[in-house]
């Protein structure tokens, strides 16, 4: 059974790869992941694993609600290494997916989308960063999850 997301329900097993700076390379890593509903269809429940490879296991977990009308869609968030308080984010959402964000600084985001692409669940986190003294304004790849 899909989701209002196309997302398929369950657990998988995947990849991540994982930069702290714009500049850094990506280390990549096994991950899991389980997708379930929840509140009768109301929401995506999205858990996943992955290792630091300074600060070892990790996990997060994210609660996506159903677009309305519209098109907004609105998620609460944690991770155990990005964000260690649940946070609330809005965004838009249609049938193949949703991105949600927050500001969590002034102009400095945080972003998630999550999508199905060929099959497999994809989660994107990216960071934006204002323009300041090290350049211009910039949103890049934090984390990238691949399940199946």
């Amino acid at each position: 059974m899909g989701t209002p997301y196309d997302i398929p329900l369950g657990s998988g097993e995947g990849t991540y790869d994982f930069r702290m700076l714009p500049t850094d390379e990506f280390e990549a890593g096994g991950s899991s992941v389980t997708v379930a509903e929840a509140a009768s269809g109301r929401a995506l429940l999205v858990s996943y694993t992955w290792t630091h490879a300074d600060d070892g296991p990790q996990e997060g977990t994210l609660v996506l609600g159903v677009p309305d009308e519209d098109g907004t869609v609105t998620a609460a968030w944690v991770d155990s290494w990005h964000q260690r308080d649940v946070v609330l984010l809005t965004g838009l959402g249609s049938g193949s997916g949703a991105t949600v964000g927050y500001e969590y600084a002034p102009g400095w985001t945080w972003e998630i989308s999550v999508q199905v692409h060929e099959g497999a669940l994809q989660v994107v986190m990216r960071n934006g960063v204002p323009a300041g003294e090290d350049g211009p304004a910039t949103l890049y790849d934090v984390l990238r999850g691949r399940w199946s």
